[in-house]
């Protein structure tokens, strides 16, 4: 059992190689060739020999009551239990449903059904996210390429990125943290952080400019961070890619 398409679209998912549509289209193509081929040896080698054999238990089956009780009962059986959702056929369709429900994690789920077709204009208007503006400074700053806010779909930016919509809408919903944690980088200034990293202050700031990040040597990675929208550990890892979480 493949997940609900808000989820298997929302984090890329595959088996085998094979999307949800992937697996869906193989099933689709397999059954109707079944199909094909069944009405085609049918009908081209053992019509004579079917209809033969189908008159012949067709009337020897009118005599045979006791075969046509149990038959006629075990269909009214299975139809009542699947409607009325009694055990053991529901068991069967819970079954089907938690198959599904497995490959879902709480912590993946899309912050609304098919997110991923949204634009990053609706994106933004939809679930109170940043302005589109700090929206695409964000992507730019982590290195995800796009071409038009209004057009462009999550799930299409996604896959010219060769990443996952979750992927990107965990970097444009990050939050910049507020509160400091005792001595950790948040707390540096920029000064400070450049000098410990072996970094030109002017080439950092620089750096920032170019990604759209307004900054001062003197200011701490946490207000830059506030000031921008941005959480203070991404800029440090924008700096060098080897800097220590906050």
């Amino acid at each position: 059992m493949s997940p609900a398409g808000r989820y298997a679209h929302w984090v890329n998912w595959k088996i085998a190689g094979f999307t949800k549509e992937g697996w869906q289209a193989l099933h689709t193509v397999f059954s109707f060739t079944f199909v094909v081929l069944s009405v085609f040896h049918l009908f081209t080698i053992n019509w004579k020999a079917f209809l033969s054999y189908l008159k012949s238990k067709t009337q020897k089956g009118l005599n045979k009551n006791r075969e046509f009780f149990i038959s006629t009962t075990l269909f009214f059986v299975f139809s009542a239990g699947i409607i009325l959702g009694l055990p053991p056929f529901q068991s069967v369709m819970n079954l089907g449903t938690y198959l599904t429900e497995s490959w879902e994690k709480e912590d993946e789920e899309p912050p609304i059904p098919h997110a991923e077709l949204l634009t990053l204009a609706e994106l933004s208007e939809q679930l109170k996210l940043s302005s589109v503006e700090q929206i695409t400074e964000k992507l730019k700053m982590h290195g995800f390429t796009f071409e038009n806010t209004n057009v462009q779909t999550l799930r299409e930016i996604a896959a010219a990125n060769e990443t996952t919509p979750l992927a990107i809408y965990e970097k444009i919903s990050k939050k910049p943290a507020t509160q400091g944690r005792g001595s950790g980088i948040g707390r540096k200034s920029l000064q400070e952080f450049a000098t410990e990293k072996g970094k030109n202050i002017d080439e950092v700031l620089l750096l920032l400019k170019q990604n759209n990040i307004a900054a001062q040597k003197e200011q701490t990675l946490k207000e830059i961070g506030e000031q921008n929208d941005i959480p203070p550990r991404d800029i440090a890892e924008l700096i060098d890619p080897q800097a220590s979480t906050l």
